[in-house]
């Protein structure tokens, strides 16, 4: 939707979804705010009460649009899917939520903020960690019990699932360093297949190997 057809509302997020993500909270002002949204400061106050109430508003949008468009699971999985197709979809769900232009767009997009939440993480995400992270946590854990065995104590279940949301981070919040020494792995449109492609079967190995060690077999 083109900026002009967007709500006073709606402009202010999207406004402060940038200042946020490029200043941070403490730095970011409810006047750049409203004058990059092209509104007076009393319609930031009128529509969220301050800058914290925009802020935890920006940081629940980001989320909700980006496990809305792309969830780590489809609605309707038929009964014969198996755990790695799962897992598939789940690494897929992901990466283009973090890195996608229709998703979080990356370090240079939302997923900015997502980031800095990660490394100083504030009241707002606390509500988001319970609201979708955790439950997207668990569904990881599910799908790696299902492929490893039930053997593996969960202990070693959430360094796997660690490992694998890392791979999954990293094409969002190592871009600076991706673009210094591997440019030709940056996630840009037409590569990210690529990229799930690759987390997807060096997950699967390492999970295999994990298998393997606890006695479990194909």
């Amino acid at each position: 939707m083109e900026p002009s057809q967007l709500s006073a509302r709606e402009r202010i997020i999207d406004a402060a979804t940038d200042i946020f993500g490029t200043h941070g909270f403490k730095a970011a002002t409810i006047r750049a705010i409203a004058n990059l949204a092209g509104v007076n400061v009393a319609a930031v106050n009128y529509y969220f009460g301050d800058k914290q109430g925009l802020y935890g508003e920006v940081i629940e949008t980001i989320f909700s649009k980006g496990f809305s468009r792309y969830p780590s699971i489809l609605p309707e999985q038929p009964a014969t899917v198996t755990p790695e197709e799962r897992l598939f979809q789940f690494v897929r769900g992901t990466v283009y939520r973090l890195v996608s232009p229709d998703g979080w767009g990356g370090i240079a997009g939302s997923a900015r903020l997502v980031v800095k939440e990660m490394l100083e993480p504030t009241e707002a995400f606390n509500k988001v960690l319970d609201r979708y992270i955790r439950p997207h946590k668990d569904v990881l854990v599910d799908i790696l019990y299902e492929i490893v065995g039930r053997k593996v104590p969960e202990k070693t279940i959430l360094l796997c699932a660690m490992s694998i949301l890392g791979q999954c981070v990293y094409y969002a919040a190592g871009r600076n360093i991706i673009v210094r020494i591997a440019p030709e792995n940056l996630p840009e449109e037409g590569q990210i297949d690529e990229i799930v492609a690759h987390v997807h079967r060096f997950s699967l190995g390492g999970l295999e190997r994990i298998r393997q060690e606890y006695g479990e077999s194909l």
